[in-house]
């Protein structure tokens, strides 16, 4: 063994990948999982050469020792040695406490290090996940584990903090309470369910059996308490004063609950957001602010549930206030004002523009259309910044929430009865003073100017985002764009997702690199629209398992969201998707009659060649035109995943948003068109391209179910070659 063979060791590089993974398939190891973990690997340069490498997938206090290779010409020359000696000082500085690994054939060799067999069995439930355990390395490889430090736990005895006492904070305090685990709760409002005070006056869509957590209920029956009846449709304010209030009442819970304190940071106790070393076992110190006075309180974990509504988004379509925005914050109402209640006096009479393309300017437009009935002189304009209504407009009587498909299709009604002025496509970059009234300007289609002048109000219902100041020293995972957990990003984003449910999630989508400290509610969505009550409570449960170690709970998540019949993209305004691969595919009546449409794919009358018809061939279309025919497909599949599949992958091959939102308007036109009719009026009727035309023809209503069901049992759910293979069978 050559000991003195010259070799630096470095940390390994994005560059250094494909010679990592040349090196392991040289020593038959798994690649799976491992360059999602190269900011662990540490490599071994030989003559500018990567000879040796070592890696890691870290899970708070365990790490998965994985990728230990040395070039096959280099064996026995200590390189394997001396890389393995300075990744165990690495991890030891990482202050990682136990490491373990998956062999087949070298136990003996990290023997010599002080690793030892042990049973899977004994495995961190955290490990399970990675991609060797599940079927990387063989059932047959050894399990070892070398101990690097003695384990180190939070104080145990501390509380759980809680932030925020809305309806999903106290569910998991009641969950909390349920498991005898301690909590502290922080309300910076005067009472609980502050924020849903807010808009008390509005009647939601979802009834009451969607809106009272199992758990609280529970306890609340224990002291007699009747619950209200399940199909009945609760306000805001009732869902306050008739469940949280009871519940923070209870003596266990009100002993816990700090009212009128603002958490102003969250951090570890001696530790800032750079240091490391023993940062998981130290507790969350939280700083608060009640009465004037500051405070401190520790925590053993923490759980987020503040919510996002004290921060709306602002008016200005840039995600900044629009010029002069804030001069006239008189004039502006963010949030939904109580018109018909307590806000009447500021809006009979008045020209109001409502804007915003979610169901909180629905509610203020429908209740400033009844104002206007009853008081004359009272206008309303109605202003988006998309032209795609889907989603406010919702899925009618196919919605599982019979109130919120009424709610779109009153305001789809309203709109086409000309009792308010429609403003698409606006984009608002100033308001001013314009006399006694204010004059609104933006940006139309084409860049157009637009203004609006003599608005006397502005109702601004542009969404909300996260407050993340008093995290800022956490170590906290988020999305770049939503600003949600960064593992729900993918599932909730507006940009690709609309069929207004989300498929069961928890703690594991919920946590950040900072151990035990999780986000949930709807500011786990961070800026993305529309999040039911419901989830909030199964994410509260499955944290608050997974704090009390009760993996198999934790994992477990049984939610079934109601379907809003909304399933078709709509790419700047959208609610969350189904992520499922395998979610049904429901079609209005409409297209799924043939004697209505004339459309029957399978026949082989209605069966079109298209190279003969078109002279377009799947095999020789451009990578732009066969994105364009698998979107098309997609869409009219309503198959949501392949969808939300396509759309990214149309964009890398250069479609623009613009061309993708006409696809897929057209797509939506071209169901209503007899299938062996599509191709030959497409360009002059519908001005569709032809590979869209082609693509959306494949799927008659009759077959889009099984077209979906192909495309989603195939593996990668609805690779482009799977999607190109299905369009053919259907053509």
């Amino acid at each position: 063994m050559t000991s003195n063979l010259a070799l630096s060791l470095r940390a390994a590089l994005p560059a250094d990948w494909p010679a990592i993974e040349a090196l392991l398939q040289d020593n038959a190891l798994p690649s799976a999982g491992a360059r999602e973990h190269l900011h662990t690997f540490l490599v071994a340069i030989h003559d500018g050469v990567v000879v040796g490498v070592a890696g890691a997938e870290v899970y708070a206090q365990d790490a998965l020792l994985r990728s230990v290779a040395v070039a096959p010409a280099m064996h026995g020359q200590g390189i394997g040695r001396r890389v393995l000696t300075q990744f165990l000082r690495e991890a030891a500085r990482r202050d990682i406490a136990r490491l373990y690994l998956l062999t087949e054939t070298a136990a003996d060799y990290f023997t010599r290090f002080g690793f030892e067999a042990t049973s899977r069995a004994n495995a961190p439930q955290a490990l399970h996940a990675s991609a060797e355990f599940q079927g990387a390395c063989p059932d047959s490889a050894t399990l070892m584990m070398l101990t690097m430090r003695a384990e180190r736990a939070v104080d145990s005895a501390l509380p759980v903090a809680v932030i925020g006492a809305g309806p999903v904070g106290l569910a998991a305090v009641a969950r909390l309470l349920e498991r005898g685990m301690p909590a502290l709760v922080f309300e910076a409002g005067s009472r609980v369910g502050a924020n849903l005070l807010d808009y008390g006056h509005v009647r939601l869509f979802s009834p009451w059996r969607y809106n009272i957590e199992p758990s609280m209920a529970t306890m609340l029956t224990a002291r007699g308490w009747q619950a209200p009846p399940p199909d009945e449709l609760p306000t805001a304010g009732e869902v306050v004063t008739r469940v949280l209030e009871p519940f923070a009442s209870l003596p266990a819970v009100a002993t816990a609950l700090h009212l009128d304190t603002r958490v102003t940071a969250i951090t570890r106790e001696a530790h800032d957001k750079l240091k490391s070393a023993g940062r998981d076992t130290e507790p969350f110190l939280i700083r608060v602010i009640k009465a004037g006075v500051e405070a401190e309180f520790r925590a053993r974990a923490v759980i987020d549930a503040s919510g996002t509504w004290r921060t709306p988004n602002p008016l200005g379509a840039n995600g900044l206030f629009a010029i002069g925005e804030q001069a006239q914050a008189n004039a502006i109402f963010y949030g939904i004002p109580d018109v018909l209640g307590s806000a009447r006096a500021r809006y009979a009479g008045k020209r109001t523009l409502v804007v915003g393309a979610g169901h909180s300017a629905a509610n203020s437009l429908l209740a400033l259309a009844e104002l206007a009935r009853q008081a004359p002189g009272t206008e309303l304009l109605w202003a988006v910044r998309n032209d795609n209504l889907a989603r406010v407009f919702g899925g009618g009587d196919a919605d599982g929430l019979a109130a919120r498909g009424q709610l779109g299709m009153a305001l789809k009604s309203l709109r086409d009865s000309g009792r308010l002025e429609f403003v698409s496509g606006l984009r608002i970059n100033a308001i001013e003073q314009d006399g006694p009234s204010l004059r609104v300007t933006g940006v139309g289609e084409q860049g157009r100017v637009i203004e609006l002048r003599g608005i006397d109000q502005i109702i601004c219902a542009t969404g909300q985002r996260p407050a993340l100041a008093m995290t800022s020293e956490l170590r906290l995972a988020l999305d770049p764009a939503l600003e949600s957990t960064a593992a729900l990003g993918e599932l909730v984003d507006p940009n690709l997702h609309s069929c207004g449910s989300v498929r069961p999630h928890g703690h594991r989508e919920l946590s950040h690199p900072e151990k035990d400290f999780y986000t949930v509610g709807v500011k786990s969505y961070g800026r993305a629209p529309t999040f039911l009550m419901m989830t909030g409570y199964e994410q509260a449960r499955s944290v608050v398992a997974a704090l009390a170690g009760d993996w198999q709970a934790a994992d477990k998540l049984e939610l079934e969201l109601p379907e809003t019949g909304v399933c078709s993209v709509t790419l700047s305004d959208a609610d969350a998707a189904d992520g499922n691969c395998c979610a049904p595919v429901s079609f209005p009546a409409a297209l799924t009659s043939n004697a209505d449409t004339g459309r029957d794919a399978c026949s082989e009358s209605a069966r079109f060649d298209l190279k003969t018809q078109e002279d377009i061939n799947m095999t020789t279309l451009s990578h732009r035109d066969r994105e364009l025919v698998a979107l098309g497909a997609a869409l009219a599949s309503n198959c949501a995943p392949c969808i939300e599949y396509h759309v990214p992958e149309a964009r890398k091959a250069g479609l623009s948003d613009a061309e993708i939102s006409e696809a897929i308007a057209l797509a939506d036109k071209i169901r209503q068109v007899p299938a062996n009719k599509v191709l030959a009026s497409a360009t002059a009727a519908l001005g569709a391209s032809a590979p869209v035309a082609a693509g959306a023809a494949c799927c008659a209503p009759d077959q889009a179910a099984e077209m979906a069901q192909t495309m989603a049992k195939a593996s990668g759910c609805c690779a482009p070659a799977v999607a190109e293979q299905a369009a053919k069978s259907c053509c």
